[in-house]
């Protein structure tokens, strides 16, 4: 498939407080595949319902406060 991924995080209610998810492009193909980070259940990263990765070997560390919100450090 010529086509990116999608991944969608859990809802951050399940999560634990500080728990912290890292994504990463580790073939390198971010570019002409991009990785789209999604949210569910009203929950944001940052304020956006995505994050997309699409430089070659991007990555994101996000972290969760265990109850309705993701944020990127």
């Amino acid at each position: 498939a010529n086509s990116g991924i999608d991944i969608t995080m859990p809802t951050a209610a399940s999560m634990r407080n500080g728990q912290t998810v890292i994504i990463k492009d580790e073939g390198g193909q971010a570019q002409t595949k991009p990785i789209t980070v999604l949210t569910q259940g009203g929950n944001q990263i940052d304020g956006q319902n995505t994050v997309v990765l699409e430089s070659p070997f991007a990555a994101v560390q996000i972290y969760c406060d265990g109850a309705t919100k993701y944020f990127i450090y």
